[in-house]
């Protein structure tokens, strides 16, 4: 793993208009690692990743992609190896799966190997497809690009556990063959179980950082203090 950051924020205050959202924000992820961005529902995540992606830009700080300073829009950054997935499901609705895939200009066959399963989902239209096909297509399109970062804002929402937990083993293939991942996470235990280091974001401010399996040995106390436990915990009854 390279010591050097493929992807970091430094310093930043992001907002919308004059409502200040991040402030003073520093983070940064390697090639090969998984990183959790934790949080409560408005503590920053989105805009967070907003910003790394080019769909915000910061008042103060600066963004470094692959090690250069970057105010790029996110179609530019896109050309330098960034892939975004964002919470609503990235797909065309009324087109095949095939021509998701088509119109993208997508290695159909390298989204296959990755998800096999949407093999016999080709020709059913994307908006017919469960919750988690279309994530498993949205993100097949992002790893089959092989790129150098991806920036993930709650995969899981609306997903079974054994479909979330496909979709994040795929997510730790692709890091471990070098791709530099930001995974915000609703469920921090499968999050922290597979993230190499975790951030744990209040108020728009980080509040508590180290390595995935260090805070994970602390999650009850990590929930109870800054997630407000229960309300983004998974439960394990």
């Amino acid at each position: 793993m390279s010591d050097s950051a493929v992807i970091e924020a430094i310093g930043i205050d992001v907002g919308y208009g004059a409502v200040s959202v991040i402030k003073g924000l520093s983070l940064s992820v390697r090639p090969g690692e998984v990183v959790a961005l934790l949080g409560v529902n408005g503590a920053g995540k989105s805009t967070t990743v907003k910003a790394l992606a080019g769909e915000l830009r910061p008042t103060a700080g600066e963004i470094r992609l692959k090690g250069e300073v970057t105010t790029e829009p996110l179609h530019r950054r896109a050309r330098q190896g960034l892939r975004l997935i964002t919470e609503e499901r990235s797909v065309f609705m009324g087109l095949s799966a095939a021509d998701n895939l088509r119109l993208g200009g997508h290695n159909r066959d390298a989204v296959l190997e990755i998800f096999p399963e949407l093999e016999r989902l080709l020709k059913r239209k994307a908006g017919l497809l469960s919750g988690g096909e279309q994530q498993m297509l949205t993100l097949g399109r992002a790893l089959a690009a092989k790129p150098d970062v991806l920036l993930i804002d709650e995969l899981s929402l609306g997903l079974a556990p054994l479909v979330l937990e496909r979709l994040l083993t795929k997510v730790r293939e692709a890091a471990d063959t070098g791709t530099g991942v930001l995974l915000v996470e609703q469920h921090i235990r499968y999050a922290l179980e597979m993230a190499d280091r975790a951030y744990v974001l209040s108020h728009g401010e980080i509040v508590l950082q180290g390595a995935a399996a260090d805070l994970l040995l602390r999650v009850d106390e990590i929930e109870r203090t800054y997630l407000e436990a229960g309300e983004l915990a998974e439960s394990h009854g």
